[in-house]
């Protein structure tokens, strides 16, 4: 081979060699860009899964939209029971309860960690965080007659009308209804557009439109004379949480018009001193906590909407939960 074939070979295999290289360079750079892609799909994904049991907007869009309104309470158990507000009841549970307890060794004072509801025509629906045991539940739900097939798992409730489902959406969450439909939990399974509107923040608060408070029945006969009133509302929030003096109930109602607003606010502080008058004269027990929360409620109103504030007791939170 001449001196001149010879260099052409040797730079024929530098190119060779140094085209191997960028291959095997460009190779490997996508190896990682992938992994990291992978990497960042994941967290997104785990991110994403988090905000929707986390975020309780994203939480209320899962719930079915009633035409006629739903009622919506949220309770965060945490904050309560940091607060000594989720002490141990000194009341027998009831029977039926009693029995839950002792069958699945669940007890939401201790290992309920927030709750949702909803409350409409369609049934009653719950999104529940906390420690479950999957397997006693399962176990308790065919010792009373029900059955469980994959995930879900339906049981016959007080009639024959309430047919109870549940199933887990993960470990620590759990979707259960009470309807006519024993498939009724499934409908629990995706979000859907999240709420924009402004929530509450407080641990404990229920949103309420007017069409419900207006359906007979509804209001609890210790309420009545209160609550009746508020069914001239568009909406209803209430939200109960703590404040430099204690436990307060914050009022707040949007009507159609200012003016409405403005009677409504009268009524409430009438039908405050009527609950006072009540316990003056002894026609209302003067012991009873919810009356005199609610004699004790202050209100005004600003525009269109009404604003109103309970001190809430803690006597009145333990006779509230008392047997559960």
């Amino acid at each position: 081979m001449s001196a001149s074939g010879g260099r052409n070979e040797k730079l024929r295999w530098q190119w060779r060699s140094k085209r191997l290289q960028v291959t095997r360079r460009h190779v490997t750079l996508g190896i990682v860009l992938a992994g990291v892609s992978l990497a960042g799909v994941t967290v997104f994904l785990k991110v994403r899964d988090d905000r929707a049991f986390k975020s309780s907007a994203l939480q209320l869009s899962r719930f079915p939209v009633d035409p006629a309104g739903a009622a919506v309470i949220s309770i965060d158990l945490v904050t309560l029971r940091r607060a000594g507000l989720l002490s141990a009841s000194k009341i027998d549970p009831e029977p039926e309860y009693k029995q839950f307890l002792q069958g699945t060794g669940f007890n939401y004072r201790r290992d309920l960690d927030q709750l949702l509801a909803s409350f409409s025509n369609s049934g009653t629906f719950f999104l529940a965080r906390g420690r479950f045991d999957l397997t006693k539940l399962r176990e308790y739900v065919q010792r009373q007659g029900g059955t469980c097939y994959e995930q879900l798992c339906r049981m016959q409730g007080s009639k024959p009308e309430r047919r109870i489902s549940f199933l887990p959406l993960r470990d620590d969450f759990i979707a259960l209804a009470v309807s006519s439909d024993d498939l009724a939990a499934t409908r629990l399974t995706k979000t859907g557009q999240a709420l924009e509107t402004p929530l509450p923040t407080s641990p404990v608060w229920l949103s309420v439109p007017g069409a419900t408070l207006r359906q007979p029945g509804l209001i609890p006969p210790g309420m009545k004379q209160m609550l009746s009133t508020l069914t001239s509302a568009d909406r209803v929030v209430i939200d109960v949480g703590p404040t430099s003096g204690g436990i307060e109930a914050r009022l707040d109602a949007s009507c159609r018009t200012k003016d409405d607003a403005s009677v409504l606010a009268s009524q409430l502080r009438t039908a405050a001193g009527l609950i006072r008058e009540g316990i003056a004269n002894k026609t209302l027990p003067p012991d009873d906590d919810l009356a005199r929360m609610l004699a004790a409620g202050t209100f005004d109103h600003t525009g269109s909407h009404v604003a109103g504030r309970w001190p809430v007791a803690k006597g009145l939170l333990d006779s509230l939960t008392a047997g559960l």
